[in-house]
């Protein structure tokens, strides 16, 4: 499970290092007038929120799967209402900025959540070949 959990924090990581880079370079060769010093932040703790969800799907993933696909199911909807609710903060503390830090928010959810399946997915592959 740790080295699972290495690779993924690796590839999550170098994600979120592309994704930072490719945000410097738009900010700054692009004219908006839009940009909010949370951006970063709001990418820092995507990734760490990611890694937890992460951590937390590979201890159910060596229960049965019955029992995993439960708590995948029920981290999935926690998860989700946890952006929601960030949403819904994001909405009432920056409005000017919200339309932004919302498509932000999605475009990392989509990849980040690509990953995350992937790896579950290869490391419960990898559970059922040892048994």
């Amino acid at each position: 499970m740790q080295i699972h959990l290495k690779k993924f924090m690796f590839r999550t990581g170098v994600l979120a290092a592309l994704l930072f880079i490719a945000g410097v370079l738009f900010f700054t060769f692009s004219n908006v007038t839009w940009y909010h010093n949370g951006f970063p932040i709001l990418l820092v703790g995507y990734l760490l929120f990611s890694w937890g969800i992460q951590y937390i799907l590979y201890r159910y993933s060596t229960k049965r799967l019955a029992v995993f696909s439960r708590v995948f199911m029920l981290i999935t909807g926690i998860k989700l209402l946890i952006l929601i609710a960030v949403m819904v903060i994001l909405a009432f503390t920056l409005p000017a900025h919200f339309k932004y830090f919302m498509g932000q928010l999605l475009l990392m959810y989509l990849l980040f959540s690509l990953i995350e399946i992937r790896d579950v997915l290869l490391f419960l592959k990898s559970q059922s070949g040892k048994n």
